[in-house]
């Protein structure tokens, strides 16, 4: 196993990501092949995925200082990811790749003809993250803190040694984890999927009552996304809306888009805007990705998203 690196006392990182690291192959078909049926795939794209690392690739592309906190295989693939994180600036010095595990695989088939994606998750021979990665000797100075919810009991010792630095935590649920009493407590921007909303609060509730309801369990930002429409969010100041962008035959891959959108809401926070102000640069930055195969090359530039969003107003 690497040794964990030490942190630089003297450096504060814009945001520091933890969480599950993972490999995509990604399939893109014409269009998803009936129950038993052959089809011929267009292109296969190999790259690497993950909520978390994503964010911290577009916020790394937008040129904030980042870094990763996961675990992967020391293997080709581990290798792969790593290296790749690191070309688009992500610091991967604290990222531990060691034998007893194999990088985890994400197997995505792209619908070309709807824009839509299935996928399956393989994480056989798999090791969590060990909880000496949030010692504070361990664990680096950050202005904001992103996680997934994964190994919740390292998360949670994270973000709560990062809030007594100063600092702030953001989360990507979409689905519930362990400890949620504790996730919502000691999470400042609590950004979840509307598919987490039925999940936790029930199939018959709504994305407007479940942001208060975040909101009662701690968090100062509740957000909640909602794909093509957009995204509700609220404060003790109230509640806001930002609707979804649509242009003809823009889309083409949906994959990464969520996690665009969580890089780009940290990016407004690290510029000091106001969560809606946040919402809105997050969703035109999220629509863009979703304008080139995988979750890397849609990534768009700061100057294409303060476009798209010149052009709104």
């Amino acid at each position: 196993m690497k040794k964990e690196a030490s942190p630089d006392c003297r450096r504060v990182y814009d945001c520091v990501g933890l969480g599950f690291c993972v490999v995509d192959y990604q399939c893109l078909l014409d269009k998803f092949p009936a129950i038993d049926d052959k089809t011929v795939a267009k292109k296969y794209i190999h790259q690497g995925g993950a909520p978390v690392v994503t964010a911290l690739v577009a916020l790394g592309k937008w040129k904030r200082d980042v870094a990763m906190i996961g675990i992967a295989g020391d293997d080709d693939e581990g290798r792969f990811i790593t290296k790749e994180m690191a070309s688009y600036g992500v610091d991967t010095s604290h990222m531990i790749l060691t034998r007893k595990t194999e990088t985890k695989k994400a197997f995505v088939w792209i619908d070309l003809s709807k824009g839509t994606r299935t996928m399956v998750l393989g994480r056989e021979r798999v090791i969590p993250l060990p909880a000496s990665v949030a010692y504070k000797k361990n664990f680096p100075l950050c202005r904001f803190l992103h996680v997934d919810g994964n190994e919740a009991h390292v998360a949670l010792k994270a973000m709560k040694l990062v809030r007594e630095r100063g600092g702030e935590t953001v989360i990507d649920l979409g689905r519930p984890r362990e400890h949620m009493d504790e996730l919502f407590t000691h999470t400042d921007h609590f950004i979840a999927s509307h598919t987490f909303v039925k999940k936790f609060f029930g199939e018959k509730a709504t994305p407007e009552d479940a942001v208060w309801k975040i909101l009662e369990r701690g968090p100062k930002v509740a957000l909640i996304t909602l794909g093509e429409k957009g995204c509700i969010g609220a404060t003790a100041g109230g509640k806001f809306r930002v609707h979804g962008i649509s242009r003809k035959g823009f889309v083409v891959d949906t994959t990464g888009a969520g996690d665009v959108f969580h890089g780009g809401y940290i990016f407004g926070l690290l510029k000091g805007w106001p969560p809606v102000k946040c919402a809105e640069f997050a969703n035109a930055a999220a629509f863009l990705s979703c304008g080139a195969i995988g979750a890397r090359a849609g990534i768009p530039s700061l100057k294409q998203v303060m476009s798209l969003l010149k052009e709104k107003r």
